[in-house]
């Protein structure tokens, strides 16, 4: 499926049958793209038991496997969404996804835990390159007042990769090994391809056949030092959450003393809720988007002091109860910050908010990973959750005094840029 492309009033290229109506079909094919890609990069976190055992490696050696995959996409995104700003957005989709795929493909031929972690950056260039590309797709599909809704059906593809992808791999690696469950991925990607290339619109907004907007040079465009800031804060908040999510199933284990077949389950379940989170971020940030997001940062603070508390009671009712509330109101938090990133950016600045957008996540991933992993051998896996709070609550201090800077600032925009901005404060 293709369509033409035209102009709005913002500048923002939508395909010309676009109107009011959400372009579904298209937005749920990316959102099963980014489904693949995000259980290619956290996968390794929910089989860090086998692959520990099958390669005689530590705990922490194996979470490297998402640091190497996130310092690669760190070290390439920029650089490549520069070398391809001229080419067809779909054409970069496409092909950075058949990369993802190849470095599945290579993983499951892994002989050794070096030629895995070269797998692992081959994936990673793939993934880089769809990332700069996808994360600002949804805004040249649909109009301002659709951009929340559209980023929640996009975003939705990740969370269902911590609902069924997470815990499915964890299944398949503790039922027929670990390669199993990127076997499973390879032939997904070869399946959301075709998809692909058939129902998702192609766009090209500074393509041959468009005219880009007018734009000055992007180091003077107004909207730079809100895409920094929102990158920093995107920086932060993830780096936390990873540091202790990359070794979840690990501390379940280890410290909760949870049986290998409750794993899977509890992954599910959480899964389930950081879809939920996605739902209700949709369907109302729109209205509370200050509110929303300072909340969650909060929640997620009293959850993870919460939670090392609650693995010394005699139940472990109350560690899946948390576990799941947390993967609830993480679930929402990429959703808010990605909105806000494109709400922020101008047209001309797009493509670079989603290139610093994704190396801000993947500095995250990969530093919240390797910060973990430096935790658990220099201290002990139980302080790991503590760890994470601190990082969390210093991202929630953060973000007060940006909010605070903001209402702060005079502004008196006009009323083209009102409609621009679809009156989210920057």
């Amino acid at each position: 499926m293709t369509s033409s492309v035209k102009p709005d009033v913002t500048g923002r290229h939508l395909p010309a049958n676009s109107g009011e109506r959400l372009p579904v079909v298209g937005l749920l094919t990316l959102s099963g793209a980014m489904f693949i890609s995000m259980a290619t990069e956290f996968l390794p976190s929910g089989l860090i038991p086998q692959i520990s055992a099958d390669f005689g490696r530590s705990a922490s050696d194996v979470g490297n496997m998402v640091t190497v995959f996130a310092l690669t996409v760190i070290l390439t995104a920029a650089p490549l969404a520069i070398l391809t700003r001229r080419i067809p957005r779909k054409t970069i989709v496409l092909i950075s996804f058949a990369l993802i795929g190849a470095g599945n493909v290579v993983l499951v031929l892994a002989p050794s835990f070096e030629f895995l972690l070269g797998a692992r950056i081959l994936g990673a260039v793939g993934h880089g390159a769809f990332w700069t590309v996808v994360a600002a797709y949804p805004a040249y599909l649909v109009r301002p007042t659709q951009l929340a809704k559209a980023m929640a059906i996009t975003a939705a593809g990740g969370s269902v990769a911590g609902v069924i992808g997470t815990p499915l791999g964890n299944a398949l690696g503790q039922i027929f090994g670990w390669r199993s469950a990127f076997a499973v991925l390879a032939g997904l990607v070869i399946v959301l391809m075709l998809l692909m290339v058939w129902m998702l619109p192609a766009v090209h907004p500074h393509g041959a056949d468009t005219k880009p907007p007018k734009t000055g040079p992007v180091g003077r465009d107004k909207s730079i030092p809100a895409i920094l800031i929102i990158s920093v804060l995107i920086l932060m908040v993830v780096s936390a959450q990873i540091s202790f999510g990359t070794y979840t199933v690990v501390w379940l284990l280890d410290v909760v003393n949870l049986a290998p077949a409750g794993v899977p389950v509890i992954l599910f379940v959480s899964g389930i809720a950081s879809a939920v989170g996605v739902a209700v971020t949709g369907a109302f940030y729109r209205k509370f988007p200050t509110g929303m997001f300072l909340a969650s940062l909060a929640t997620q603070v009293g959850i993870l002091c919460a939670i090392p508390v609650a693995a010394t009671m005699n139940s472990q009712i109350p560690v899946w109860i948390l576990i799941t509330v947390m993967g609830a109101v993480f679930g929402g938090i990429p959703v808010m910050l990605q909105t806000r990133m494109m709400q922020s950016a101008s047209v001309g600045a797009r493509n670079v908010a989603a290139a610093l957008q994704t190396t801000a996540f993947n500095v995250g991933i990969g530093g919240g990973a390797f910060m973990g992993g430096a935790v658990i051998d220099h201290l002990s896996l139980t302080v790991l959750p503590f760890w994470a709070a601190i990082c969390m609550c210093v991202a929630l201090i953060a973000a007060v005094i940006w909010e605070i800077y903001i209402k702060r600032r005079p502004k008196k925009p006009g009323k083209k840029e009102k409609e621009a901005i679809d009156g989210v404060h920057e």
